[in-house]
C-alpha cells in the first residue's frame, strides 16, 4: 500500500492547478493602506477581493463559510489557518480582534501588487473604503444585499 503511495505521489503534486494568486497573497492583498485591519472586516474584505479578483484571475479558494449570527459572519477557516502561519512566520501579528502586517509583511505586499494593474488596484481600494465606513451591523446588512444582487445577476444571465 505504501509503495502504491508513493508511487502516485507525483502525479497527486502535478494534478494542483497553478495559481495566479494562492491564499497568502489574497489575505495580504486584503489589508487597507493603513496595514491594520479588525479581523472581522478582514474576512469582509478578504471576501470581496476574492470575489472581485476570482473573475479575472485562477484564485486559490478560501472556502468561506457565511454565519449571521456571529461576530465573524464571514469566515473561512483556510484563511484562518493561513493568518496563523503568516504569524509564525512575522508577516503579520495577530492580536485577539486585530491584524496587523509587520515590515516583511509589507514588503511581501508591495511586491505582490506589483503584479496588479491599476484599475484592479483602484477597485480594492474603492472596495477597502465602502466597508471601513460600515460597523458590524450596517456591514451585515451590505453584505446580504450584495450576495442577493449577485445571485439575483447570476440567475438572469442564467435564463
Amino acid at each position: 500500500m505504501l509503495k502504491y503511495i508513493l508511487s502516485q505521489i507525483n502525479d497527486h503534486i502535478q494534478s494542483f492547478p497553478d495559481y495566479d494568486i494562492p491564499l497568502d497573497n489574497l489575505i495580504l492583498l486584503s489589508f487597507n493602506e493603513t496595514l491594520e485591519e479588525k479581523k472581522y472586516k478582514f474576512f469582509v474584505k478578504t471576501f470581496l477581493v476574492y470575489d472581485y479578483l476570482s473573475t479575472k484571475y485562477t484564485v486559490q479558494d478560501p472556502i468561506f463559510i457565511f454565519r449571521w449570527g456571529k461576530l465573524y459572519f464571514i469566515y473561512s477557516p483556510r484563511i484562518d489557518a493561513h493568518l496563523s502561519l503568516l504569524e509564525k512566520n512575522s508577516f503579520l501579528t495577530c492580536h485577539k480582534f486585530q491584524l496587523k502586517l509587520t515590515r516583511r509583511g509589507k514588503e511581501e505586499r508591495e511586491n505582490i501588487i506589483q503584479n496588479l494593474s491599476d484599475y484592479d488596484l483602484n477597485k480594492i481600494n474603492e472596495l477597502d473604503k465602502q466597508i471601513e465606513e460600515f460597523k458590524l451591523q450596517d456591514l451585515k446588512i451590505f453584505m446580504k444585499k450584495y450576495l442577493f444582487e449577485k445571485g439575483n445577476n447570476y440567475s438572469t444571465i442564467m435564463e
